[in-house]
């Protein structure tokens, strides 16, 4: 369970509609009567309920288990039945073997195989009876698979973090909230939040006109095909490609995060009076941003520095993904961030100094770190996008230019 223990793995999640603001038991009651009763027989498609957390048949929605300073944890149980493809083929072809020697018996074939092969409506035949064994079996429970998908709600900001990073696992999320609770769950990629944070300041006027930026020249295309596709400026295929094209605002926030950790130390001064440090380390993966050059993916100890990471940058790829050490002088955290998705991976929850004076007290210590970071990250791209959208970002690109051009090319990594 990554938010109770272990590292942490999640996307973001706004609520829209007439969602709960605060956390009454009225909420802890839908939880419950949302849980999951599976299907008596076959079911006929993915099944999903809600959980309090701990595991599967975890249903004691308590106020002490699920609400921790102000916020919410519970999980979704997904239940899904697949029968082995191995398994079909095997009982298909028992049943067909069946045929053929009952075949054989009535014509007195001594071989025990008919001379003819099976016809269409043997065939059919076989694979009805097949059929029909392995739904048997999956009306007594085998091949049910369950999945379980921690959350932590935090009604007070309408935002979920959840590990929902599949299509498939979101979409069962999102119509199991709004059935339980009548409010639309929206995941938020790079270009989503950075829309919802540009109309919080007042400065949205801009975003759809927003246009990617060229760091670099436009790299020599490898066949006449993309010759006639390569333009001056890059057209960030994987942003393109997905729901939300301005997601390639969340590869530049990486960009500009990474100029930081080399020309100012990774230094920021937060808000709230804290400073925090943060540090390119452990992984960074990388794509053409003009579909050109490939992907990349380097780890090992600063990578950043490395000689493959320079000539990747300067042949037109962009992060993706960058693992970092980020420290405010109290906490250290670890973890990878992909920027167009603006998804956090692997975030290694620091240990508190004092040991919690119980589990609930634990719990609620780790779902406050992770929040911690997302808010962090959260106004550290507030920042970038205040640069992104300003006067200023004319000289900061010149600057961001100036850096891929000079990077240190003297250290020699392994690419993988």
């Amino acid at each position: 369970m990554p938010f109770i223990r272990g590292n942490v793995t999640y996307a973001r999640f706004r609520i829209g509609g007439d969602a709960p603001a605060r956390i009454e038991q009225s909420l802890l009651d839908a939880f419950a009567s949302g849980r999951l009763v599976p299907t008596v027989g076959v079911p006929t498609d993915v099944e999903t309920g809600w959980t309090a957390g701990e595991h599967i048949l975890d249903h004691d929605f308590a106020w002490d288990r699920c609400v921790f300073d102000g916020r919410v944890h519970a999980a979704m149980r997904m239940d899904a039945v697949r029968v082995p493809g191995e398994i079909r083929a095997a009982y298909v072809a028992q049943e067909q073997t069946a045929l053929r020697k009952a075949m054989a018996d009535r014509g007195g074939d001594a071989a025990g195989m008919p001379a003819k092969p099976l016809g269409r409506n043997a065939k059919r035949e076989a694979k009805e009876a097949a059929e029909r064994r392995w739904l048997e079996e999956v009306a007594d429970g085998r091949y049910r698979s369950s999945k379980l998908v921690p959350m932590v709600w935090d009604p007070a900001t309408a935002t979920i973090l959840a590990p929902a990073t599949s299509e498939k696992v979101f979409d069962a999320l999102r119509d199991l909230f709004q059935a339980t609770f009548g409010a639309r769950l929206q995941a938020q990629s790079a270009g989503g939040l950075a829309l919802d944070l540009l109309v919080a300041k007042g400065i949205a006027s801009a975003f759809d006109d927003a246009m990617p930026d060229a760091f670099t020249a436009a790299p020599t295309p490898r066949n006449l095909e993309q010759s006639a596709e390569v333009g001056e400026r890059p057209d960030v295929p994987w942003a393109m490609a997905g729901p939300e094209p301005k997601d390639f605002l969340g590869n530049v926030f990486l960009l500009w995060l990474w100029w930081h950790t080399e020309a100012n130390e990774g230094l920021f001064d937060l808000d709230d009076g804290r400073s925090v440090s943060m540090m390119v380390d452990r992984s960074i993966d990388m794509e053409c941003a003009w579909g050109v050059t490939g992907r990349q993916s380097l780890r090992g100890d600063g990578p950043g520095r490395s000689a493959e990471v320079a000539k990747a940058l300067q042949q037109g790829k962009w992060p993706r993904k960058i693992g970092f050490t980020m420290a405010d002088g109290e906490a250290e955290w670890t973890f990878d961030l992909q920027g167009d998705l603006f998804r956090v991976g692997g975030l290694k929850i620091p240990r508190p100094e004092d040991r919690p004076g119980s589990e609930h007290e634990a719990i609620a210590q780790r779902i406050e770190s992770t929040f911690d970071v997302d808010a962090i990250l959260l106004e550290l791209y507030g920042r970038f996008l205040d640069e992104r959208f300003s006067g200023t970002w004319n000289t900061r690109r010149g600057e961001l230019r100036e850096w891929i051009a000079s990077k240190n090319t003297a250290r020699v990594m392994a690419a993988v």
